[in-house]
């Protein structure tokens, strides 16, 4: 379970009998529901591997999630099932994700308009210039560390899924994602902490950030896998 970082390794975990449920803008609210769903219909879980990056505990994650599309995954009908399922699906203007997209658009326009004058873009991550990565790697890191303090929010989602996962007898296991080394530069001594919350509760991580460092060729951008690193990685996790 993790955001857009598991999404690069696709479905090659179903070789080792691990299931990818991944998903783009996923935070602990998400992967919380879709524990939990999994428990309620009765699947065999013997262990979980769950993102512990430095920032998924930071407080973006609270507007930027999926807890629109997650909500098909709860049996509770409250006042969150109304807002998120019907509110927001038909009325988009109360999604906060909204206007971060919207902005996005307008940029990709912008630097359209210039790709196309410039005409010399490198779209690889590999191949972009030493300057561009640096630039993409700090722009990256600064989006998801907009402040000193924590989504404590977000926290007590983690410390939930650790409680169901210790009462159900599931093995559960943070994953901390590899990274380019332009990235982990960029980083520093950034976290908020989730795989500190890991280490007090006497789990598992294993701690990936610094494999493919080297390797750009393994990226699709700054702290994202392509197919060719999600398949060295996944390799790595499981094949044991």
């Amino acid at each position: 379970m993790a955001d857009s970082h598991g999404m690069s390794i696709e479905k090659m975990p179903e070789k080792f009998g691990v299931y990818n449920f991944s998903d783009n803008s996923d935070s602990y609210y998400d992967m919380k529901r879709k524990l939990i769903y999994l428990i309620e219909n009765h699947y065999k879980i013997d262990k979980i591997y769950i993102s512990v990056d430095n920032y998924t505990l930071s407080p973006y994650r609270d507007k930027n999630n999926n807890l629109d599309k997650s909500i098909k995954y709860t049996s509770k009908i409250d006042y969150n099932y109304i807002n998120e399922k019907y509110i927001k699906y038909y009325f988009p203007i109360f999604q906060p994700k909204i206007n971060s997209l919207f902005r996005i658009y307008l940029q990709d326009k912008v630097k359209l308009i210039f790709q196309q004058r410039n005409n010399t873009v490198n779209i690889i991550w590999n191949k972009l210039s030493e300057e561009e990565k640096i630039v993409r790697a700090k722009d990256r890191v600064n989006s998801q560390f907009p402040s000193h303090n924590k989504s404590k929010a977000l926290e007590q989602e983690l410390i939930k899924i650790i409680d169901i996962c210790q009462s159900n007898n599931i093995k559960l296991i943070g994953v901390k994602f590899p990274v380019s080394g332009y990235y982990l530069k960029m980083l520093g001594n950034k976290n908020y902490g989730a795989d500190k919350l890991f280490v007090s509760k006497g789990l598992e991580i294993i701690d990936c950030q610094s494999f493919f460092k080297e390797k750009n060729e393994y990226f699709g951008d700054q702290d994202h896998l392509n197919f060719q690193g999600g398949e060295k990685f996944t390799k790595i996790l499981l094949q044991k």
